[in-house]
């Protein structure tokens, strides 16, 4: 009998493993199925173990993709090289994605194809119309990665992402701008537009069939850094290619030309020189009329001052690589015609014409000259 004023004898202690679970005052018990013999385990038990197993390899094979994706946006392309031939993609050299004022250009621009099957939609960003001039900074960087895409092919090594990383500075003296602190922030608002321009369009490229709108730079970062006074400078700037002109360069839709075309200045100058690459390409001339000229270039001038803006580069011979000239076709169309500059190159070109042809292949055919 107990003594009044004495303390209750205490409950023995019960004790757990870190395995234990106490519910309510109880311990349940678990058995461990991993080092259970399968084929002791009940059915249900079997089965409920599979399924764990199964949903555990899903997660791990999800998290495997996820991080070879992340690793793929992770490859980063520095763009240092000292030898390389420029190149432009065969796409915005033939249609005028590019503005040529030097205002900001805040209309939409629409292409559809001649048998109304294809079409491209450009409309500008908050702070006008990516610019001909803009188009340096893609030239730039494309020219560069198609330079270490060729390496990579040639040696079997890994293909360079679409990230690319590089200097102000390098970007600057390469295409012949000034170095002083005005040009920093004009580039700035060179990605701001190149990002900021949205393309719509159903063409194809790369075989890939399908509606898109992007930018033609998706994603910039620029890369601060701070002296020892604390003064912050930009040293470098990240920038992602759109998937669109990253495939151009994968499937080789891209033209060399010749490393004078940052020497141009005026934006019609860029645009009749990238027409005459592409069209004259090998042949000894291409002709053209005046108002069709017109609305390849892209330029919104009148014709008559289109004539004049003509006139006067006709007369400066500032083209590279090709010379311009007035021309009346049979019909007294006012025609202009493009034709090579260099004489032995003008020569050979004349000697392939009256080669026989060559019989394209329908694989050829498939090529994508998207403007054709």
């Amino acid at each position: 009998m107990a003594t009044e004023g004495a303390e209750p004898a205490a409950a023995p202690e019960e004790t757990t493993t870190d395995q234990d679970v106490v519910v309510m005052g109880k311990t349940l018990e678990f058995i461990d199925i991993e080092d259970e013999d399968a084929s002791t385990l009940p059915p249900l038990v079997r089965r409920v173990k599979a399924m764990a197993r199964k949903a555990h390899a899903t997660k791990d094979l999800r998290e495997e993709e996820h991080h070879q994706a992340d690793m793929r946006q992770m490859d980063l392309f520095v763009a240092n090289l000292l030898d390389y031939n420029l190149k432009d993609d065969m796409a915005t050299m033939e249609a005028p994605l590019f503005s040529l004022s030097t205002k900001p250009d805040m209309d939409t621009w629409k292409w559809i194809s001649p048998d109304k099957k294809k079409w491209l939609e450009v409309t500008p960003s908050s702070i006008g119309r990516a610019t001909i001039h803009d188009k340096d900074l893609l030239i730039y960087l494309t020219s560069q990665l198609m330079a270490a895409m060729n390496d990579a092919a040639r040696c079997g090594t890994k293909m360079p992402g679409r990230r690319i990383r590089f200097t102000l500075h390098d970007f600057l003296v390469a295409t012949g701008r000034d170095t002083a602190g005005k040009s920093y922030t004009s580039v700035e608002s060179t990605i701001d537009r190149l990002s900021g321009t949205r393309l719509k369009t159903n063409i194809e490229m790369g075989n890939i069939d399908r509606r898109s709108s992007f930018g033609l730079i998706e994603r910039a970062d620029y890369i601060i850094a701070t002296d020892a006074k604390g003064k912050k400078r930009m040293t470098s700037i990240e920038v992602s290619l759109s998937e669109w002109l990253y495939r151009a360069l994968e499937q080789k839709n891209i033209l060399t030309i010749t490393p004078h075309y940052f020497t141009l200045r005026k934006p019609l100058e860029k645009r009749l020189y990238e027409l005459a690459r592409k069209h004259v390409g090998e042949q000894p001339e291409w002709l053209i009329k005046e108002d069709n000229l017109l609305e390849k270039t892209g330029s919104k001038a009148n014709i008559r001052e289109f004539r004049r803006m003509l006139t006067a580069i006709i007369s400066d011979d500032s083209i590279p690589d090709y010379r311009m000239a007035k021309h009346k076709s049979d019909k007294s169309e006012n025609m202009v015609r493009f034709s090579q500059k260099s004489t032995k190159k003008l020569a050979l070109a004349y000697a392939k014409k009256t080669e026989p042809k060559k019989v394209t292949s329908p694989e050829q055919k498939q090529l994508p000259d998207i403007f054709r």
